[in-house]
């Protein structure tokens, strides 16, 4: 193995942990964020089977021999266990327990899905979440007519507002899911995109999950272990920054010698 070899499998070193860092940092930002999903790193080795007749000289056997050519990132997983609920004054906040997602639609009124149940009503009356995007709902009565009274948002999604001695049901609320989670592209602020293709499964009444009023979903990030993943990364990262230095170092001292 080369010196250009040694720099380019700690250079790759240095690459993947500087990735993995900046998903430590986004988890340990976001530890308060609601409604968010941790994410994490896995990595791949990278293996050179190019061996040369020249480089077999131990036995036969050693022509099937892998080189290692450093590492890479392979995926960014995205961690989509239940996250713990915490208590809000609001009636509009909303929690899911389950495997379901909220709808939004964008400007584009394109669908996007969340897990963040923070949402208000607009000057229109509409239900939307922080960025103004319209919450999926299927509104027996139009969202500016729903009467004056106090909602309540059934676990089944069923929207009610007691109007003086009468209970009007003025919508539902669908929960959404694709068949595979990694059928899901994150788009940033607690929203998700399904890819082309997948498959969207749409259910009321409790089928994807029920809905808790009065609620939010806390983050799936574990800081003690954030702050872990974040010391070895660090350290990691240092012993590839040395190896580099070494192997600098042997490449001027060859040089001096060759001149």
């Amino acid at each position: 193995m080369n010196m250009n070899s040694l720099l380019s499998i700690s250079k790759s070193g240095m690459n993947g942990l500087q990735k993995s860092m900046d998903v430590v940092s986004n988890n340990i930002a976001n530890v308060n964020t609601v409604g968010y999903k941790s994410r994490d790193t896995s990595f791949q080795e990278l293996l050179n089977n190019q061996t040369t007749a020249q480089e077999v000289t131990l036995s036969p056997q050693a022509a099937n021999t892998a080189l290692n050519e450093g590492l890479e990132v392979n995926q960014e997983n995205i961690n989509f266990a239940q996250g713990s609920l915490q208590n809000t004054a609001s009636p509009y906040d909303m929690a899911i327990e389950g495997q379901g997602f909220f709808g939004v639609y964008d400007q584009n009124n394109n669908l996007l899905l969340t897990r963040d149940g923070d949402f208000h009503r607009n000057g229109n009356g509409e239900l939307v979440n922080q960025q103004g995007y319209r919450l999926s709902i299927d509104a027996s009565v139009p969202q500016n007519r729903w009467p004056k009274g106090n909602v309540r948002i059934d676990s089944n999604g069923s929207i009610n507002v007691q109007d003086g001695e009468r209970t009007v049901q003025v919508g539902r609320i669908p929960l959404y899911s694709p068949n595979n989670t990694n059928d899901l592209q994150a788009l940033g602020n607690n929203l998700y995109r399904v890819t082309a293709g997948a498959q969207l499964n749409t259910a009321f009444n409790g089928g994807l999950g029920s809905i808790q009023q009065y609620h939010l979903e806390n983050s799936t990030v574990d800081l003690s272990d954030s702050m872990s993943n974040m010391i070895i990364t660090q350290r990691a990262y240092g012993l590839n920054a040395k190896a580099v230095q070494a192997t600098d170092d042997m490449l001027s001292v060859v040089n001096k010698f060759s001149e």
